[in-house]
């Protein structure tokens, strides 16, 4: 070959291998973004896995990989996470061709909430051309960050009175089509409630004992109107770990719990509401409801328009209420007060720093349940 042809043979393959590049380099390129669990508690740790497979015959010298999540996950390499009003994180791959990489990158989950990512944007570059190449692929993967519960004795006493309440409201008949268990037969018991196949069985008479005809239950009403203009954001947060953590301790102890509040969810835009239930997957669904609440893109409603609402539609006297706010503005005691209408009585637990005005509202039928952050 003349010497003059070897630069034309030069420049030829390199538009050549620029063209099939720019053509074909994004075919059969996967990026495929997942968390290693449904959901966390705050304060745990997850991780994300990224898996970038290339099923090509033209290598990736160079490939970038960039996607977003909320704040509150903490990557712990942050060589390639920044963070402005979102979380970027910015990964960089080689790959061979027909190569599979899998990363894992581990984070804390400092902040409860829902963190979902959407999209992943691939920035790809030739090692013989300067061009930059674009590319996206669609992600469905979400971790949900429940509230933690709180561990305060602060807790105690007003939560026994709140059980005495409820079992107070339980109906003193009982249903005949419901077995609950047997005990030991007492003078005051009818003859019609003895069990004769366990009595002859004991050597000793034994009654059988029924559910009650209709079971009391509570509806947890959770405020999350700030409490001023400066005030510490962390008071919000505790409002939603007592409501997570007074419903998890009614449900254990086998009282039926609905959550109510002004909070919006993130996910749908509306305000949330989930109906009484005393299952696991119950407390599941009020904490996946709880770590969706928006305290910083959606406006909460007005908590007094809400509890009107709630009162409204339901007339069931087996309904005890417990009263959920940091925030004491008119609203929030007003809607105090329309649940101490209906209830007789209220519990108000109210989350406060030390700094803050502790003075109870003036209805002596609010029992107020202060909880001073440390």
């Amino acid at each position: 070959m003349p010497i003059i042809l070897i630069p034309l043979v030069l420049i030829a393959l390199f538009f050549a291998e620029r063209y099939i590049f720019n053509k074909y380099w994004q075919r059969g390129l996967l990026a495929q973004l997942s968390f290693d669990k449904d959901a966390v508690t705050e304060g745990d740790s997850a991780c994300l896995l990224e898996v970038i497979t290339n099923q090509n015959f033209i290598p990736l010298h160079i490939l970038q990989v960039n996607f977003q999540t909320d704040i509150g996950l903490d990557f712990t390499d942050t060589t390639n996470a920044s963070v402005t009003d979102r979380v970027n994180v910015i990964d960089v791959f080689s790959l061979r061709f027909y190569e599979r990489i899998t990363r894992k990158l581990t984070m804390n989950c400092s902040k409860r909430g829902y963190y979902n990512v959407l999209e992943t944007s691939l920035v790809a570059s030739d090692l013989f051309s300067p061009d930059i190449h674009y590319a996206t692929r669609k992600q469905n993967t979400s971790l949900y960050v429940y509230p933690r519960f709180i561990d305060d004795k602060a807790l105690d006493v007003p939560y026994r009175q709140l059980m005495g309440e409820v079992e107070s409201k339980r109906f003193l008949y009982e249903d005949n089509f419901t077995f609950r268990g047997i005990r030991d037969y007492a003078p005051t018991d009818v003859m019609s409630s003895i069990n004769w196949k366990a009595s002859a069985k004991t050597g000793a008479l034994k009654v059988n004992l029924h559910d009650y005809t209709a079971s009391p239950e509570i509806a947890i009403v959770l405020n999350v109107d700030e409490p001023g203009i400066l005030f510490e954001t962390e008071l919000l947060e505790d409002c939603i770990r007592l409501a997570a953590t007074l419903a998890y301790k009614f449900i254990m102890d086998k009282i039926p719990v609905s959550l109510i509040t002004n909070g919006v969810d993130k996910v749908t835009g509306e305000v949330i509401s989930l109906e009484a239930g005393q299952s696991m997957d119950h407390v599941r669904n009020i904490l996946r409801a709880l770590a969706r609440i928006d305290l910083v893109g959606k406006e909460s409603s007005d908590i007094s328009g809400t509890v009107s609402e709630e009162l409204n539609g339901s007339n069931s006297s087996q309904i005890s209420y417990c009263f959920i706010s940091s925030s004491r503005r008119d609203s929030a005691v007003l809607a105090a007060e329309k649940l101490s209408d209906k209830n007789g009585t209220l519990k108000w637990f109210c989350p406060l720093t030390k700094g803050m005005d502790q003075r109870s509202p003036l209805d002596s039928r609010i029992d107020f349940v202060r909880i001073i952050r440390e």
